[in-house]
């Protein structure tokens, strides 16, 4: 009988063309303009499909978690529907997308299905949230300005002096883009006064050490790759801010290496695929003064290489350019592991109702496929017939796997497709079949763990299914 491995090839996985690609747009209708247009023109020139998503007009009507697919309906307020594959889409969430509940329950329920998010509405709310970013950046030695909240009138003065008991200083709510939401207050009944002016609106406040700067820098960051910086010029002395929205001028920047090691770990800090990092510099000092997870494009920007290095002032169109060809890419498409479970889980196999399997997560996993230990394994040409737990399954073979460790050589696996249900969802997964004793009944690799989009905790068990019962030998392998 002619043995598997002598006709089988590993298989590889071709990249998506930019045809098959869809980038969608969460956002406002009516905020999104300058985005939202120069986003469809540089898509429209790579030939992929653009969408604007109206996030207070859409809603889900159905989705297939399978195939990965969702159906919007009433995107543009016209009762005009579409279908989206979390397979081929960029999804860019907007500052707009996260301003209500119900808009972010919407991008929730597509990150929950497993779409590619830029950025996901964890990353988006620390981005939004001043004082939380501010403490992340810090606890991350991230160097910020010095900054304190202050909630009612008691706390004004302590947090006054834990910024350094100067003025001026910056008053902001917690919550605010482009330069609202800012003001500069020059002594203690100024700052009362305008505290107190606030709270009427329920805005949440912090305070922070004010710098006499005439200018800072943007800079665009892809996956922890810098693409374009610019410098933000105010022209109006008596403007603390330097917005490109209040008529600051921009200039392509090149950044020091001590500045893009800086900004590369704010934006790492922040979980943003894609963000602006804003910094200043005071003396010889840097400070990161904001990571904005929605970042607008208006700017004279430097461009920057894949290895860092700046290269030539580029237009707006194309730096969006290059940002949407980085998340083409298959290994910038690969979103945060957000859901935790245990090293021990349990897994339920199709054809094997209401019977659990025991599975071990292993992140130190390589192999090609992920090991099931079987009863009976018999390979006919390119078919596999295997038995587990008394019932007989019959399997395409698709690839072979040969796990390593070190020098050791374990058995060769055939590799079959196989359907699974792991925490109420079903997947379909690629298994190596081994007779060999194991310790373990499943071994789950690094590959079914991202398909599976779960970071493990190394200490719990079965956090997000029901125990299953088996006495693992971990002396083994």
């Amino acid at each position: 009988m002619e043995k598997f491995n002598e006709f089988l090839i590993e298989k590889t996985e071709e990249p998506l063309k930019p045809s098959e690609l869809e980038i969608v747009v969460l956002g406002l209708s009516d905020e999104e303009g300058t985005f939202a247009d120069l986003i469809q023109k540089v898509a429209k020139k790579r030939g992929i499909k653009h969408t604007l998503v109206d996030i207070t007009e859409a809603y889900i009507t159905s989705s297939d978690v399978e195939i990965g697919e969702v159906k919007l309906r009433n995107i543009d307020g016209e009762d005009t529907d579409m279908t989206i594959n979390m397979h081929k889409s960029i999804v860019f969430v907007r500052a707009g997308a996260i301003q209500s509940l119900t808009a972010q329950a919407l991008v929730s329920s597509l990150q929950t299905i497993g779409f590619f998010l830029v950025n996901d509405l964890e990353s988006m709310l620390l981005c939004d949230n001043k004082m939380a970013s501010s403490l992340v950046l810090e606890r991350n030695n991230v160097p910020i300005p010095r900054t304190a909240i202050v909630n009612n009138v008691k706390s004004i003065e302590t947090a006054h002096d834990k910024i350094g008991g100067k003025f001026p200083v910056i008053i902001k709510t917690l919550r605010g883009t482009q330069g609202v939401g800012v003001s500069k207050v020059n002594d203690m009944s100024s700052l009362v006064s305008v505290c107190q002016s606030l709270w009427k609106f329920e805005a949440d406040l912090l305070i922070q050490e004010f710098f006499d700067i005439k200018s800072d820098i943007r800079t665009l960051v892809v996956n922890g790759e810098i693409i374009g910086a610019a410098e933000r010029i105010k022209k109006d002395d008596k403007e603390f801010r330097n917005n490109v929205h209040l008529g600051a001028d921009t200039q392509p920047y090149v950044l020091t290496e001590l500045e893009r090691k800086v900004i590369v770990e704010a934006a790492r800090t922040s979980g943003a695929v894609y963000c602006g990092v804003d910094h200043c510099k005071v003396g010889k000092n840097i400070y990161v003064l904001e990571v904005n997870g929605s970042p607008g494009i208006r700017s004279h920007f430097m461009g920057y290489d894949q290895e860092g290095e700046p290269t030539k002032k580029i237009p707006d169109e194309v730096v969006l350019g290059k940002v949407i060809d980085r998340l083409s890419l298959e290994e910038n498409r690969r979103p945060m592991m957000r859901k935790e479970v245990g090293f021990i889980e349990s897994i339920e196999l199709d054809g094997m109702p209401n019977n659990l399997i025991r599975a071990k997560f292993d992140t130190g996993n390589s192999a090609s496929a992920t090991m099931l230990h079987v009863d009976e394994l018999v390979v006919d040409g390119d078919t596999a017939k295997w038995k587990k737990n008394g019932l007989k399954f019959e399997s395409e073979i698709v690839d072979i796997s040969e796990p390593k460790r070190g020098k050791k050589d374990f058995d060769t696996r055939p590799v079959v497709e196989h359907g699974i249900t792991f925490n109420n969802r079903k997947y379909i997964i690629e298994l190596g079949l081994t007779e060999k004793d194991t310790a373990s009944e499943m071994l789950v690799n690094r590959k079914t763990m991202t398909k599976l989009r779960v970071s493990v905790h190394p200490n719990r068990k079965f956090v997000v299914s029901d125990y299953a019962g088996k006495d693992d030998d971990y002396t083994k392998d």
